[in-house]
């Protein structure tokens, strides 16, 4: 199984700590494959420091633990976007690229293309709900 995570499940596990990081170890535990892109990486310090208040250490500590449990994905141009929210179109092309078979978000825009192209586009809670549902948590 391969996934991508929106920037959001990556803010939750800083900001609810226990179940998001269970998650995410869950995922791991199960050798799933997990990707991520500049574009997450740079958007997880964004919003910890600009919207959050962290500091600028827990956004980098933060990206280094993303960045070392992912295979990283190259960016690139392409026809895919998200009409409602064209800010969220790297993150749509990102996991188009790196073929997953899931990208885990809570953002509506996103949510609402499920499926995509082959892609399936679910919520962080419906992600742990599949985890459970496979004996995973």
């Amino acid at each position: 199984m391969k996934l991508f995570f929106d920037t959001n499940v990556y803010v939750a596990e800083a900001l609810l700590g226990k179940a998001a990081e269970e998650m995410l170890s869950a995922t791991q535990a199960a050798s799933w494959r997990i990707y991520v892109s500049q574009t997450v990486l740079d958007e997880i310090e964004r919003v910890l420091v600009d919207y959050f208040g962290f500091s600028r250490r827990l956004s980098r500590l933060t990206r280094q633990r993303c960045t070392r449990r992912s295979g990283y994905v190259l960016e690139s141009p392409s026809r895919h976007d998200v009409p409602e929210d064209p800010a969220d179109s790297p993150i749509l092309r990102a996991a188009l690229v790196a073929g997953v078979d899931y990208l885990v978000t809570n953002d509506n825009d996103l949510l609402r293309l499920n499926p995509y192209e082959g892609l399936r586009v679910i919520s962080m809670a419906a992600y742990f709900e599949m985890l459970q549902d496979e004996g995973h948590i």
